[in-house]
């Protein structure tokens, strides 16, 4: 379904204002922010434009990366968004928001065993992430409810990615921090 584009004298003001701002400061992160705008106005080659641009000044910037990968899986454009999201993972292997969108990609492209791995990183994090748990069913029924011996011996329905106990360290102190997180969210919401 693809999304019209507003005749350029009918965008948001938001938008507006954060294409001169931009202008005035071409280095500003400013270019997530007026890409996201973008995203919402279904101005989808804007938004890979601007990211793009953004990433030419701030190459290893992880929510830009992001931004992108989803900006192009939303275009259709599979490796280049599976490229991007897989960089941001490699610089934040516990991004969720990386893992969702390349779970999807994977699914999309067979490639079950790493859309399982994306999977386990998001239910590691929430347990009860209904949409992790909705795509985990997907990939149980699309692939057989689980790999085969030959595609690395995985035979539960929620394997964990073989990691070394230093990683396996360092992603359950951000999984503990990021609950940490969380909890305070919530209390200070229920204030």
């Amino acid at each position: 379904m693809a999304a019209t584009v507003p005749p350029k004298g009918s965008l948001s003001p938001e938008i507006v204002k954060l294409e001169l701002k931009l202008a005035k400061d071409p280095r500003s992160k400013l270019f997530i922010p007026l890409a996201e705008e973008y995203v919402k106005a279904g101005m989808l080659q804007e938004a890979m434009g601007v990211l793009e641009e953004g990433l030419k000044v701030y190459p290893a910037f992880i929510t830009a990366l992001v931004a992108l990968g989803r900006v192009y899986h939303q275009m259709g454009l599979w490796p280049d968004a599976k490229e991007k999201l897989e960089e941001a993972v490699k610089l934040s292997p516990d991004n969720l928001l990386a893992h969702r969108t390349l779970a999807q990609i994977y699914v999309e492209q067979g490639d079950f065993n790493s859309a399982r791995r994306s999977c386990s990183v998001m239910l590691t994090a929430n347990p009860e992430d209904e949409e992790a748990l909705a795509l985990k069913s997907v990939i149980d029924k699309k692939s057989g409810g689980g790999a085969t011996a030959s595609t690395g011996g995985i035979h539960d329905a929620n394997p964990v990615p073989q990691t070394s106990p230093s990683q396996e360290n360092k992603v359950s102190k951000k999984v503990a921090r990021l609950r940490e997180v969380l909890a305070n969210i919530r209390l200070r919401r229920a204030s």
